[in-house]
């Protein structure tokens, strides 16, 4: 990966391998994390309980799962696109704390403490960025991931505020915000220079502030559509969907397929064309929101970030020659990706069995993550 291999620099090359290579210990953070957030799905189904804890398992997906594969992507990439340092002992001592905390206060369902970790580490994260980046090498669609830390950062405050004082409707904006807009995004602004890398071997376009002022404006329309959303629900998606479809057409080119070989190159082009299916498919079909949430969450979230992330264990291990095979545990984890997708959609669609397609869901999702661990995990273990 173009951006992953640039030349060290010291004071990256000389830290400790957990703090050069973040991602070794936050992605298996991350899978840990997404046990959490789906395992009460299968014993739901399977009748262990009957607890239904949709808010916990929505927070810890994208706040614990998610997060964590966001942050070891972003701590392991820009110091080494950046060419400065590493981040710090006590950095990456909140990174790994912070989702942790987060997950484990929405279990006990102290939610205003859980946002508390929450925006602390949005915070760090934006910190870190930026004190690495001048203005004039920040790719153009990289203004999407400051608008993913702050999406998260004022959507979490809108949520409590909202809470505290009973007007709902801002408490939906925030909630939004954090679990749709902040991964949305991160995808937007990571794929827009990553995509064409990883798909076609393409090198980023030089930064243009043009190009960077027309991601702006999306983003100002992308983050409208939250608040549009409460009085027109099909309005707010439809614009949820073109926003995003044209960034990712415009910055990633997105209609050239990968033409490079690997299995995961597909994969990861399919999930970006997914986060704009799932917005319009709740435009077309408002009445099925959720099913269309998880084409977004499953189909591009949990996709993306389980295929870029065996390219990035992949290619700090010396492993270009996997990384150009279609190998069976890839291909087995995006059939019980896609098998956990439909089952998910199947909940709402027939809902007289709902625990069958519940238990369906979670079980092939799981077995996705063991999977990616096979694949993954020795990798991990190799500097």
């Amino acid at each position: 990966m173009t951006e992953l291999s640039l030349a060290l620099a010291s004071s990256v090359g000389n830290a400790p391998l957990w703090r050069r290579e973040p991602y070794r210990l936050l992605f298996p953070l991350g899978i840990v994390l997404s046990w959490t957030g789906v395992l009460p799905w299968l014993l739901f189904a399977i009748g262990v309980t009957d607890e239904y804890r949709s808010i916990f398992h929505s927070m810890a997906q994208v706040q614990g799962f998610l997060a964590c594969f966001a942050v070891g992507f972003l701590f392991t990439m820009i110091p080494r696109r950046t060419g400065t340092a590493a981040p710090s002992p006590w950095q990456m001592a909140v990174v790994i704390a912070a989702p942790i905390a987060t997950t484990a206060c929405a279990w006990l369902e102290r939610w205003a403490l859980a946002q508390v970790f929450w925006l602390s580490l949005l915070a760090l994260i934006a910190a870190f960025a930026l004190r690495r980046f001048r203005p004039g090498d920040i790719p153009d669609s990289f203004v999407w991931v400051f608008a993913a830390l702050a999406s998260g950062m004022a959507g979490a405050v809108l949520a409590g505020y909202g809470a505290a004082t009973e007007a709902m409707w801002l408490h939906d904006v925030g909630r939004g915000l954090v679990l749709q807009g902040t991964m949305s995004a991160l995808v937007i602004g990571v794929g827009g220079f990553l995509l064409p890398a990883i798909t076609r071997g393409e090198p980023p376009a030089r930064p243009s502030r043009r190009r960077k002022l027309l991601h702006v404006a999306g983003i100002a329309l992308f983050v409208a559509s939250f608040f549009v959303e409460g009085e027109w629900l099909r309005l707010g998606f439809v614009l949820r969907a073109g926003v995003p479809a044209l960034a990712l057409i415009v910055a990633a080119r997105l209609w050239r397929k990968p033409s490079l070989p690997g299995l995961h190159r597909r994969l990861v082009w399919i999930a970006a064309w997914m986060l704009p299916a799932g917005y319009a498919f709740v435009g077309a079909l408002p009445g099925y929101r959720r099913v269309g949430l998880h084409v977004v969450f499953i189909g591009c979230f949990a996709l993306m970030v389980l295929t870029v992330s065996v390219h990035v264990v992949l290619s700090h291990a010396g492993a270009g020659d996997l990384l150009r095979r279609s190998g069976w545990q890839l291909r087995t984890v995006a059939v019980l990706l896609f098998a956990a997708l439909f089952s998910r959609m199947m909940v709402d669609f027939d809902m007289a069995h709902v625990r069958l397609w519940l238990g369906i869901a979670a079980g092939t999702f799981l077995a996705s993550t063991l999977v990616w661990l096979q694949l993954s995990f020795r990798r991990h273990l190799q500097p």
